[in-house]
This record gives C-alpha cells, sequence and structure tokens, in this order.
C-alpha cells in the first residue's frame, strides 16, 4: 500500500482546488460515447474571507485581476468555501454587507464559478441574534441564496472529466459545526460512482480536507486532528473513491499549501487568497494566493500562485 505526503518548498509555489453544491444531479452512466478527455485549464479559489476590514475586498480584486491575467485561460473556477469573513454568528445586515462584498467581486472574475460550502458561509447558527433551524436562509440556506447553488453537493462534465463538488460542513443550533461526509451524500456518490465507471477520470472539490499532514507540523506528531479540522469519515471515503480513476481532490480550510497522495488520489490543499486572514502569509510561510489546475489527457498539473498581497493593519 503506497503513500506519501509531502510539503517542500517548491510546493509553495504549487497548489490546490475546490467547489460545492444538497439533492444533487444524477449524470447518465459513462459509456462509449463518453468525452474522450481533452487539455483545458482552471483555477482553484478558497478562503477569500472577504470583509471591509484589512483591505480584504482590495485584496480579492488583486487576486482576481491575476487570475485574469493567466495565460492558461482559465475555462472556470472552482470555489473552495469561506468565501465571506464569518456569518455563522453575527447580525443579518453584517452577513448582507460580507455577501454583497462576494458578489460584487466574484462578478468582476468573469467565469463560470463551482462551489462547495465552507463553515464560515453558514448563516446564523449561533452567536447573539441566531435563526431557527427550520428557517429557509438557516445554515446553508443563505450561502445558496446568495451564490445561486441550487445543491448542496453537485456534479458537472468537462473536458472529459467528472468533477463532484461536496457538502463536507454538518451544522446545527447553538454554532455547531463539523467536517463530514453525510450519510446521504455518501450513498448519492457511491451511485454517482458507480455511473460513472473506472475510466473517466474524476476531480473532487471539498472545504474541510479529507487527508492532511496538518496537525503534525502544527501540533506535533502525536496529536490527532478534531472534527473541526477534519472530516470525520475521510477513511470511509477513500475507500470509496479507490476503485474508480479520482485524480484529486481539492481542498481548503487549512489556509496552507499541501498535497498527499495516497491511494493514487492527490490531495491538494489550497492555500487562501486571505493568508493568515489578510494578516500575512499563513503559518509566516504559506503566501496569500490560488492554484491554476491543468488538465492534459488523462494527466492532471498544478501550481500555487501568490498574487503579491502586502497585509495591512487596521490604520493602513
Amino acid at each position: 500500500m503506497k503513500k506519501s505526503c509531502f510539503i517542500t518548498r517548491r510546493d509553495l509555489i504549487r497548489g490546490g482546488v475546490t467547489l460545492a453544491a444538497a439533492g444533487a444531479t444524477l449524470l447518465p452512466e459513462s459509456g462509449a460515447d463518453a468525452a474522450k478527455p481533452g487539455k483545458f485549464s482552471f483555477v482553484h479559489i478558497t478562503d477569500t474571507h472577504i470583509q471591509p476590514e484589512l483591505g480584504a475586498a482590495e485584496g480579492v480584486k488583486k487576486a482576481f485581476e491575476a487570475i485574469r491575467a493567466l495565460k492558461e485561460k482559465p475555462a472556470f473556477a472552482l470555489i473552495g468555501g469561506d468565501i465571506v469573513m464569518d456569518v455563522a454568528l453575527v447580525d443579518r445586515p453584517r452577513t448582507d454587507l460580507l455577501y454583497d462584498l462576494w458578489n460584487k467581486s466574484a462578478a468582476e472574475l468573469s467565469l463560470p464559478l463551482y462551489y462547495t460550502v465552507g463553515n464560515h458561509d453558514v448563516y446564523a447558527i449561533g452567536g447573539k441574534t441566531p435563526v431557527a433551524a427550520d428557517d429557509p436562509e438557516f445554515g446553508k440556506g443563505m450561502w445558496r441564496k446568495r451564490t445561486g447553488v441550487k445543491n448542496r453537493y453537485d456534479t458537472f462534465d468537462f473536458g472529459g472529466w467528472r468533477f463532484v463538488m461536496l457538502d463536507s460542513v454538518g451544522v446545527a443550533e447553538g454554532g455547531k459545526w463539523w467536517g463530514e461526509i453525510d450519510a446521504e451524500q455518501m450513498r448519492w456518490l457511491d451511485d454517482l460512482l458507480r455511473k460513472t465507471g473506472k475510466q473517466r477520470p474524476v476531480i473532487f472539490l471539498t472545504h474541510i480536507p479529507i487527508l492532511t499532514l496538518f496537525g503534525l507540523y502544527t501540533e506535533g506528531t502525536t496529536q490527532a486532528l478534531t472534527e473541526q479540522t477534519i472530516v470525520k469519515n475521510g477513511k470511509e471515503f477513500a475507500e470509496m473513491i479507490r476503485p474508480y480513476n479520482v485524480k484529486a481532490v481539492f481542498q481548503g480550510h487549512t489556509h496552507v499549501v499541501e498535497a498527499c497522495d495516497y491511494l493514487g488520489t492527490r490531495y491538494i490543499t489550497g492555500g487562501a487568497v486571505c493568508g493568515e486572514w489578510w494578516k500575512g502569509p499563513r503559518l509566516g510561510v504559506h503566501p496569500e494566493g490560488f492554484t491554476v489546475v491543468t488538465a492534459d489527457g488523462d494527466a492532471l498539473s498544478h501550481r500555487y500562485v501568490p498574487y503579491g498581497w502586502k497585509a495591512r493593519t487596521e490604520k493602513s
């Protein structure tokens, strides 16, 4: 059983990817008429944490300008979650302000966007002004409303590849959230993979990581990660996808640039547009950036692109 995980200086200039969407589309079974994989590029943009403070909106604008200037000319963007600073514990006016900032910025990107939800994107699950769990805007309801996402998890095909956006964030009243691919979604995924078959290349997008070494270099080699850092059923997920041609899982949440290979699948954590929440590089070494990904036939390459942001203070 071969597995390898690594973070190198070179990986700081390479990268990750992301997406999401609840009910979800089921695609027809792949067969001889499936499109032959071609060559195309896309970007993985994760953890923008947009806000009016610390120049964050200007930072997102600068990142998106860098994306528009790419020589690869991406066909679309995978949005890896935590697009807003936080709406889980704040009131409605602050929520509207943050989502308005995001939508204004996203419109300037001029690309099709495919989303996955982040734990900071869910609305009013706690704080001083929570809403009831049966409110249509509770949790992911607001995120779906403001982004236009129809399903909390979903799939689409492009260039002979199949893309799957996961919902890796569980939520409950009282400000509770955790990382998990829920049972309903796992059943849907099992059916989708069977219909996809073992030949078509597949890419997944998740916010909370499924496989990561994050705890080893932040907490120590004997410390287990909590379910707020990694999905709690990642082992089951890895076993489910093992028979299929899953090339990559793009992840966010931890804001680091990392790649781990396990059972033929690369788990790519795609840094963060915001770095250390707009206060500099993450952990002092992972710069603010995004990931450019190129699919060529059945092969996948990726590189992390810092866009040159310099952190500001509240007064600057």
